[in-house]
């Protein structure tokens, strides 16, 4: 075999093993925010914020969940969760704020809020 083959051969594995590390980020990426959207403070912090009148009134109707949350959720017993889950309607944008505890199988929040781009912090636990 020359020289060039040789070349060629390397580049073309080159090309496939940078093919399939950006495939395993890509499905590794989808994997982890279809997991924390299965979460129950994922949901019930969503929930919360579609349902408030204060929310609505923020950022106008619709208000949909927008890309991808950032942070972690950790299920387990003493686990904890930590998110911020963008949001978006016709007047403006946010992110809803969420921290709780698991504490044997049931969640504690400390903060489940909306910051709206207008910087307003709306508090979607009961006071």
């Amino acid at each position: 075999m020359n020289r060039y083959g040789s070349l060629k051969n390397v580049a073309v594995t080159a090309g496939i093993l940078l093919v399939l590390t950006l495939l395993c980020v890509v499905i590794s990426l989808i994997g982890s925010v279809v997991a924390i959207r299965q979460t129950e403070p994922y949901q019930h912090s969503v929930d919360l914020a579609l349902n408030s009148p204060e929310v609505r009134q923020a950022l106008g109707e619709p208000v949909t969940v927008v890309r991808f949350p950032q942070g972690a959720v950790n299920p387990g017993n003493g686990g904890d969760a930590e998110l911020y889950i963008p949001l978006r309607g016709p007047n403006g944008s946010g992110n809803i704020r969420v921290n709780g505890t698991n504490i044997n199988g049931t969640w504690k929040y400390y903060a489940i809020r909306v910051d709206t781009d207008h910087g307003e912090h709306i508090n979607l636990l009961e006071p």
